[in-house]
Formats: structure tokens, sequence, C-alpha cells
């Protein structure tokens, strides 16, 4: 089966072919016109996933001035749409030449809930093979997502079982599905779910958790899907992710007590001992030691940090079933978490540490351990 896509760009239609995985997903590019229009003929392509350039405002063919658009506005439309006719739903994204435009809808802004995915111009051309598998996974995703018809259940949406219902089935999500009016609604949800720690955790975590360098995540995957931890619902093709209650579980049988009360060199060794591979303990960002109690990955540079030299990330509308991020002392030093995309933002109660953080010298034993 080969998945339709649309493409909309008011001059460069070249990307429809760049995003096109032959045999499989291909995408059709359409021109520019009056919005109203241009949704209903998009409607009626019936489309599975739908690729929307921001600046149609650039080189508008045949529309006035005042009739010109961003790919946003269209967005509204198609989304309006679908709530209309939630059978035909599909997957949309937004595509840009302006790096900062992952800044301009990020998740905590109302925008945002009108694309599943904001992708580059230059990424896209960079990481071609990577984001052509993401958009079939959205395809995938948005099939399943139209045959439920609106009868959206947490545990059948992410393959779980029994066992994992407790630590999803939070009243917070089940309101959600239960009003979600269209298959977009029901894919926010997951996307929240796979974006941030808690219930599902990304690799680099998953790392973190273990007290395993970042660079092993490799080897540690194929150990943990033989493990049953990993999570193969929907859209998980392209995002893998891990339970966390699963991890935790299986760590326990490791270490026999709670995985991030031993320092990072003893659950590497613990762990290399168990499955006969080798792991390198994961090193604090901050002092390089191997001995700190690394417990999760910083939000800006993905490497394993601990409670003690890392600052809260400033979460806008934080779900109760998800983790609160966090940032280490050397992303905050080197101002790394600046840069991340979309940009990370100390939480007020530890601007203060922060700013002492930034002008805090650092010293390490000959050892590689850490003087605080």
């Amino acid at each position: 089966m080969t998945y339709k896509g649309i493409f909309v760009d008011d001059a460069d239609l070249v990307y429809a072919e760049t995003l096109t995985t032959p045999d499989k997903l291909v995408f059709q590019p359409e021109g520019v016109g009056e919005v109203a229009v241009l949704a209903r003929k998009i409607m009626d392509e019936a489309p599975i996933i739908v690729a929307l350039d921001y600046r149609l405002d650039h080189q508008p063919a045949g529309l006035a001035a005042d009739q010109t658009y961003k790919g946003s506005a269209l967005a509204q439309h198609l989304r309006d749409a679908s709530i209309e006719h939630p059978d035909q739903d599909f997957a949309l994204i937004l595509v840009s030449a302006e790096r900062n435009i992952k800044t301009l809808f990020r998740p905590d802004k109302t925008a945002h809930d009108l694309f599943d995915r904001v992708y580059v111009k230059e990424d896209i051309n960079n990481r071609r093979t990577e984001i052509r598998q993401e958009l079939l996974s959205l395809c995938k995703g948005y099939e399943k997502l139209r045959a439920v018809g609106n009868r959206y259940d947490i545990i059948d949406l992410m393959a779980g079982t029994d066992e994992d219902r407790p630590h999803v089935d939070a009243q917070e999500i089940r309101t959600k599905l239960a009003d979600a009016a269209a298959p977009h609604v029901a894919a926010r949800i997951l996307f929240n779910l796979i974006d941030r720690p808690g219930p599902l955790l990304a690799t680099e975590y998953a790392c973190a958790y273990l007290g395993i360098d970042p660079g092993d995540g490799q080897i540690i995957t194929e150990v943990m899907r033989d493990a049953g931890i990993a999570y193969d619902g929907v859209f998980s093709d392209a995002w893998p992710r891990w339970w966390a209650h699963r991890l935790e579980s299986w760590a326990q049988g490791i270490f026999k007590r709670r995985a991030t009360g031993l320092p990072s060199s003893d659950r590497a060794r613990l762990l290399s001992e168990s499955t006969g591979k080798a792991f390198a303990p994961a090193r604090s960002p901050w002092n390089e030691s191997p001995d700190e109690l690394i417990s999760f990955a910083c939000a800006s540079c993905g490497r394993g940090a601990e409670l003690r030299h890392s600052v809260a990330a400033f979460e806008p509308s934080q779900p109760r079933y998800l983790s609160r991020r966090r940032i280490c002392w050397d992303c905050i030093q080197t101002d790394k978490y600046e840069t991340a995309e979309p940009p990370l933002s100390i939480d007020d109660a530890d601007t203060r540490l922060a700013e002492e953080v930034k002008r805090r010298q650092r010293n390490t034993d000959q050892a590689g351990g850490a003087v605080a």
C-alpha cells in the first residue's frame, strides 16, 4: 500500500519529492490558493498526511495582498474540517526554512496544537532517511486512529497490557481521550507521552536510569527489547520508547535495590555482569565522575545527570503524569540550554542557583572523580 500525502508550498515544490518514500508514501505538490477553497480541495483529495510550508505568503500567485496567509492559517481550516469529518482526519506537519520555527510552534503554545510535527528544511535535507521514517509512522498511526472511530482507549493505542494500565490510566488522559473529537486530538495526547519523560522514556533517559553511558544506547536497546520493556504502540516505529515501570521492575531484579540509589559505576558493572555485555558508566557532565547518582537525562544535552548538579526546567502546563525535566550544570554554565530546540527555560525557583553555577569553578581529581 502506498500512502497519499500533499505538500503545499507557494514556490519550492521540490520538497514534495524530498519527503516522498517511493512505493510507501508519495507527496503530491500543491500550490497556494484562496485559503477556504484550498482547504476544501485538500479534504476532497483524502490524504493521510499533509505538509504545509510556513511561508505560504512569499509568492502568492493570484492572491491579493489582503488574502495572503501563513501555513498556520490553512492548518486551522483543515483541523476545523477534520472535526466535522474525523474519518478523514490526517497527520499535519509544518515545514520551514527558518530555524526558529520550533520556538514559534513550541508545544506549550496554542498554535502548535495544529501540527503533529515541525521540521526545518535544512534538517530534512540532512536527516532525510530518519524524517521519512517519521512521516511513514505518522501515516500508520493515523490509520490506526481513524480505524477506532473516536473510541480511544489509551492501553489499546499504546499496545499495553492490564499491568501497564495503572501507569497511564490517569484521569487527565481518560478525560481528554473521551472528549477527543478527531484522531489529531488523540495523536496530540500520545505525542505528549512520547515527547516528555513519564510513563514512557526515550533511550537516553533509560541509559541514565541504568547508569550507563548514552553511547551504549544501541546495545542496551537490544537488551531492553529482549526483556519486554519496549513500547510498541502508535508511533513507536519512528520514536522508540521504553515503559518506565517495566524498566524499573527489570532493573530492580539486577541491582536488588532502587537503581538510582547506586553510583553509575556500580550499576554499569552489575548490568555488564548480568547481561554479559560491556557497559561504560555514565559520567557526570559537571565533573566527569563515574560515581555520581546519575538518574535522568539532561533536557538540553541528553547526557545522564544527577540531581545535585542540575536545575529544574520551567515546564508550563505540566501534566501530573509526566516528569519535570532538569538541566545539567554543564549546560547551564556553557549556555547550551539556550540553543536547544525549542530553547529551555530555568524554573524561577532555581534561577539564583543557576547564576551561581555560571560563576562556579570546576575541580576534578586525577582519577576522574569529583570535588563538588
